[in-house]
């Protein structure tokens, strides 16, 4: 049975020389007699490094850190150069042929028969092959004409006679080629085979009847200029009721225009023929 102690009865066991408690004959402890120990009578273990002065732990020093290289600024490439944009070709446009006097110059119908060469067109023929013998040094047309010119100015008639015999024959062969050109069609399907012509306007409708009514009428025939003047200063005084029918016969007339216009050349040109395609609006 375990054996108890009241608190504070004892301090240490020995073999340190403290005082035991002692059991007496009725089973209770007692303490004995607090004896002393001389000093020195008693041995105790001396703990490792007693009485030695106390070692100081060495401190590690603090580690420097070593100074960050300071990075290069890696070197910006040069931005490249956008390349500009590429521009889309553009279609020239020819420049349209001019006269001496700076007008426009009509286009010609391929088919349509050439104009007869005058007397000193065959004057200058011959005139020319005579130069070159004489003047072979002499190069281009320019100094050759010029010559010829002069030399034209001096002939009599007599001998100016033949040259003038050919072009009369020239310009008989050209009459005769022109009027088969015509009667065939030739300049109406030269206009249609390029598109058809314009539709009328109301106004145009208008000026054509115009026109009409004025010669019917018998009044005193003045000039183009002035028959139109008349004819403007009259539309602009009409009411827009009295316009209505010139306008129905407008668009009718552009109706007529878009249906040529989808058509072919060759088809156009079968289905007009010779007739105006607006004569039926006016």
């Amino acid at each position: 049975m375990a054996e108890h102690f009241p608190m504070g009865a004892y301090s240490a066991f020995p073999p340190y020389g403290f005082n035991m408690p002692m059991q007496t004959a009725n089973g209770m402890y007692q303490m004995p007699p607090q004896t002393t120990m001389p000093m020195g009578s008693m041995t105790m273990p001396t703990p490792p490094g007693f009485g030695q002065p106390p070692q100081m732990q060495a401190v590690p020093k603090p580690k420097k850190k070593a100074k960050a290289t300071p990075k290069k600024a890696a070197k910006k490439k040069p931005a490249k150069k956008k390349k500009p944009p590429k521009k889309k070709p553009v279609k020239k446009v020819p420049k349209p042929k001019l006269t001496k006097s700076g007008k426009k110059k009509k286009e010609r119908d391929p088919l349509a028969p050439k104009r007869a060469r005058t007397a000193f067109n065959f004057f200058l023929d011959a005139f020319r092959e005579e130069y070159k013998i004489t003047h072979p040094d002499v190069k281009g047309v320019v100094h050759c004409t010029k010559a010829g010119s002069e030399k034209w100015k001096t002939l009599t008639p007599a001998e100016r006679t033949p040259y003038e015999e050919k072009a009369a024959a020239a310009r008989e062969k050209y009459l005769k080629a022109k009027e088969e050109y015509v009667n065939s069609g030739g300049p109406q399907k030269f206009k249609l085979a390029k598109g058809p012509p314009r539709p009328p306007t109301a106004y145009f409708i208008f000026l054509t009847n115009f026109r009409k009514e004025r010669n019917e009428s018998g009044a005193e025939p003045t000039s183009i200029k002035e028959i139109s003047k008349m004819a403007g200063a009259k539309w602009r005084e009409m009411e827009p009721t009295t316009k209505i029918p010139y306008e129905k016969k407008a668009a009718r007339a552009k109706e007529e225009y878009l249906k040529l216009k989808a058509m072919t050349a060759e088809e156009r040109v079968v289905f007009v023929g010779m007739k105006n395609p607006y004569a039926q609006f006016l």
